[in-house]
């Protein structure tokens, strides 16, 4: 999805199901209900301008970010964000889960090797039922658009991924 097409109803539909997943029909704690608090505006240009989206790089115009991250959680861990990626060589734009749990492997002993993995199996749950929700919904997912591509690509296109 372009950019100026990523509208506050399409965001809005997305956060739904997102936490309806991440927190199973219970309430979010309410640090995330007020990064819901977005600014006016009906584009995700205008809706990124206010504090509640993470952009990468830091500092730059939602244009010309590499990504956006909204920090939602999960009912198991606070740091799931939702994601907006910039597809590398296209004007597209997909929504993700990031759970960035895996740096954690890094800091944790043998001890704790087994819980992690347990967390981290969880967030890789919770992630594909968020992502097979926004899929159902059409939604605009890095799978569908990979699918899209290469549904273009068996009608005679080029798929330039």
């Amino acid at each position: 999805m372009l950019l100026k097409d990523f509208s506050r109803a399409v965001l809005q539909q997305a956060v739904a199901l997102y936490l309806e997943e991440a927190y199973g029909g219970e309430a979010p704690p309410p640090d995330v209900g007020a990064r819901l608090a977005w600014p006016a505006g009906e584009t995700l240009e205008s809706l990124a301008a206010g504090g509640a989206f993470e952009r990468v790089p830091p500092g730059v115009p939602v244009a010309e970010c590499e990504r956006l991250r909204l920090r939602l959680g999960s009912a198991a861990y606070p740091h799931t964000k939702l994601g907006l990626d910039h597809v590398p060589g296209a004007d597209d734009w997909v929504l993700t889960v990031d759970s960035h749990d895996r740096l954690l492997l890094a800091a944790v002993d043998e001890a704790e090797r087994p819980a992690l993995e347990a967390l981290l199996r969880r967030n890789a749950e919770v992630k594909a039922r968020i992502e097979r929700r926004w899929n159902e919904a059409g939604l605009p997912t890095f799978e569908r658009y990979i699918r899209g591509r290469l549904a273009s690509r068996g009608a005679g296109g080029a798929v330039g991924v």
